[in-house]
């Protein structure tokens, strides 16, 4: 037996699954659509070469036997109307009565009529369209073929049309056209100008009313003006008093508000401050400069008596009871005076505040008055200079009307409100103008278009499992192998279930081969003991995975246990010669051992161990503690165990059994499992807590864009004949040893 390195095993990190969940498809990318298209690239060139001859078939048919060739004759219409613009809303419905006219004269040109008195024409008669059509559906056709409409922007009326003889065009259009110019020319004018006149008239007479009316009110409304009040609104009286009355009042404002504080302090004696001015007048009282005067002359005798008599004589003592009588009289006095002055004072602030007042209060009264007038004046002048301007729009109309009037008159006496000419007379073409020869590329680039279209429609409609990349994409496992279709193979395999065995030089066995590699290197030895190996449906291919990968473990030298465990459908009996009765079945309900019941293969190191008796109850059996013992005991004599179950989706016992053992592969069959099935496949083992070692892919098939189709090639290929023949030949189906 050989086995890894154990550093090199822990060294060996399982496939990191992918963060998308099972289910989410993701968005679809460029390599995607690059992809589908790869892969339907046949059935794109082939819808390609059939839709691209079918549009050059239909179009040479076109070019030879239904060819057009179109002619085209102008009318211009051109309006007599007086042309003078009256408001923009007339403006507009002038041009939309114009329009209308083109309009009416392109359906009176197709009318019935018309067209029938063309038809009479001789020259219509001898032409190869008229001799074309049968039944006597002349006029039907010629009202449907024929074409007439204005050409938006101009005064041009176009007539047109489109015939297999190159000389026929021209001649029916101007059939066509002389009759119709022969039957506008009989119209006449009066309609139109007396409705015209009548309207007109009217509208000019209550004009008129309206002059006469706005000129009355002016004149009234000039009387209650006053002089200059129109010629300067801004220097009449009235808006010169405003302006007075307003500075007066501000001055007198000012003034109160000035008088106010002075009032205010004057009002509070604890806090009127003694001023140089209140001290002056004071001291020029006579009373206060008197003693003022006295008091200095006993402070003169006493300096004078201090030098005589020095400072402790009776004569001293005296003077100073003296000057200290003096300056009490002097104080009391000052201060008598000045309360006196702040009364003075504060009377007159008084006084002069209340004098202010008074004077602003008149001063107010007479700027509301004054401002009341100009308001008043203001409303009048604004309605007088409105009706004016009104007076002005009333007559300027007025003018225009009578404009009106006069070309009204012109167009009755010139008897036609449109003047109508045939600007360009129908000519025979100078080339076909259908088929365009832009159509043919057109029309290749359209096949293209659909045949891409339609393969893309199909890669998306089909919701199977089909590469490698919708296993990744889809279901978010790793992706362990792909196994080949059988008729993609060169070589001839007789039972697909043991081609590792019976043709190991193919390219089925060196798949399995491949799957074998990514599994060893997804866990750890000892982390994939026991592999269950299940698939959501049946006939998905999941007991050929599980014997060519038991196969493909035991060449590798390996002692390998391969377990029917699928009780429902045993296959294993059918695929090993040998296999006993005596099976799985046997040995939960203890009747057997291990050893009795397994059976060597032709394949060095494979023991295959079968069913059994199917028993009533698979599921209670395969999760009962004596499977994980016979499980256990599977371990202990052999290296790996690669156990065979019912699909997941059908059957318990695949669930059951997946908690059991190391790790799960899901097999997925190629074109088959859709991608729901396998998705929900996953999610089962997903909610089981089960470890899934990856997913192989069954039956891929080769298709551009799928798989296998270089590889196989370049592997058989590779295989030159030893002895020279230049030809590959499959090897004797006796099984290696090991991997070469």
């Amino acid at each position: 037996m050989t086995s890894m390195p154990t550093t090199v095993q822990e060294r060996i990190a399982r496939p990191t699954p992918t963060q998308r969940a099972p289910g989410d498809g993701g968005a679809l990318t460029g390599a995607d659509i690059l992809a589908m298209l790869r892969r339907r690239l046949v059935l794109i060139v082939v819808l390609f070469v059939l839709l691209s001859a079918m549009v050059a078939g239909g179009y040479a048919a076109w070019w030879k036997y239904y060819p057009g060739y179109r002619s085209e004759a102008l009318i211009e219409c051109i309006s007599n109307v007086p042309d003078v613009e009256l408001t923009l809303e007339q403006s507009r419905l002038r041009q939309d009565e114009h329009e209308r006219f083109v309009m009416t004269q392109a359906l009176l040109l197709k009318s019935p009529g018309i067209l029938s008195e063309a038809l009479k024409v001789t020259a219509v008669h001898e032409t190869q369209w008229f001799s074309s059509v049968k039944n006597d559906q002349h006029l039907l056709e010629l009202t449907d073929e024929l074409g007439a409409a204005p050409i938006r922007g101009t005064n041009f009326l176009r007539v047109r049309m489109q015939c297999r003889d190159p000389e026929d065009p021209a001649i029916i259009v101007n059939e066509v056209v002389r009759e119709w110019f022969e039957s506008v020319k009989k119209r006449s004018a009066d309609e139109f100008a007396n409705v015209g006149l009548a309207a007109a008239r009217q509208e000019l007479e209550a004009l008129d009313a309206d002059i006469t009316n706005l000129r009355q009110r002016l004149k009234t409304l000039a009387t209650r003006l006053p002089a200059g009040a129109r010629q300067n609104p801004g220097g009449n009286i009235t808006n010169q008093q405003v302006q007075q009355y307003g500075e007066q009042v501000a001055l007198l404002q000012l003034e109160r508000a000035q008088l106010e504080q002075y009032r205010l302090i004057y009002n509070d004696p604890s806090g009127v401050a003694v001023t140089a001015e209140d001290r002056a007048v004071v001291e020029a009282n006579p009373q206060v400069a008197e003693l003022a005067r006295t008091l200095f002359l006993l402070e003169q005798q006493r300096a004078a008596d201090e030098k005589v008599y020095g400072d402790a004589h009776s004569a001293l003592r005296q003077l100073d009871a003296q000057i200290e009588a003096a300056l009490g009289k002097l104080a009391q006095i000052r201060m008598e005076k000045l309360d006196q002055r702040r009364a003075d004072i504060r009377e007159a602030a008084n006084t002069a505040y209340d004098n202010t007042q008074h004077s602003l209060f008149l001063a107010e009264e007479n700027l509301l008055r004054s401002a009341a007038s100009l308001q008043d004046q203001d409303a009048l002048l604004f309605d007088y200079v409105d009706l004016e301007a009104e007076l002005e729009r009333k007559l300027e109309r007025s003018v225009e009307l009578a404009d009106y009037i006069a070309g009204l008159r012109r167009v009755k006496t010139q008897r036609t409100a449109i003047n109508v000419n045939v600007a360009q007379q129908a000519t025979d073409p100078l080339r076909r103008s259908s088929p365009s020869l832009l159509l043919l590329p057109v029309g290749i680039v359209l096949a293209l278009l659909a045949s891409t279209g339609i393969a893309l429609g199909l890669e998306l409609v089909d919701k199977s499992m089909r590469t490698s990349h919708d296993v990744v994409h889809h279901l978010g496992v790793a992706l362990l192998g792909l196994v080949p279709h059988t008729d993609d193979e060169e070589l001839s395999i007789q039972r697909v279930e043991t081609a590792a065995h019976d043709a190991p030089q193919s390219m089925v066995a060196e798949a399995f081969r491949h799957i074998r590699a990514n599994l060893q290197f997804s866990a750890p030895i000892d982390r994939q003991r026991c592999i269950l190996i299940t698939s959501a449906r049946p006939e998905d291919g999941k007991t050929t995975v599980a014997c060519n990968v038991a196969i493909a473990l035991a060449q590798a030298g390996r002692r390998v246990l391969l377990i029917d465990a699928n009780f429902r459908r045993p296959s294993l009996q059918a695929l090993f010669e040998g296999v006993k009765p005596q099976g799985l079945s046997n040995l939960l309900v203890g009747d057997d051992a291990l050893a009795s019941c397994t059976v060597s293969t032709p394949t060095t190191g494979l023991d295959v161990l079968g069913s059994g008796p199917t028993p009533p109850n698979p599921a209670e059996l395969l999760g009962s503690e004596r499977f994980r013992a016979v499980l256990k005991e599977a371990m202990s004599q052999y290296d790996q165990v690669i156990i065979d179950t019912p699909p997941v989706l059908l059957a318990s016992d695949a669930v059951v059994l997946a908690t059991a053992v190391d790790g799960v592969v899901l097999v997925v069959r190629a074109h088959q499992n859709s991608r729901g099935v396998a998705r929900r496949a996953c999610n089962l083992l997903s909610h089981a807590d089960v470890r899934l070692f990856g997913a192989v892919l069954n039956a891929a098939q080769v298709t551009r864009g799928g798989y296998f189709r270089e590889q196989l090639r370049a592997y058989y290929d590779y295989q030159v004949d030893t002895a020279g023949g230049g030809k590959n030949k499959p090897l004797p189906s006796t099984p290696p040893s090991s991997d070469a």
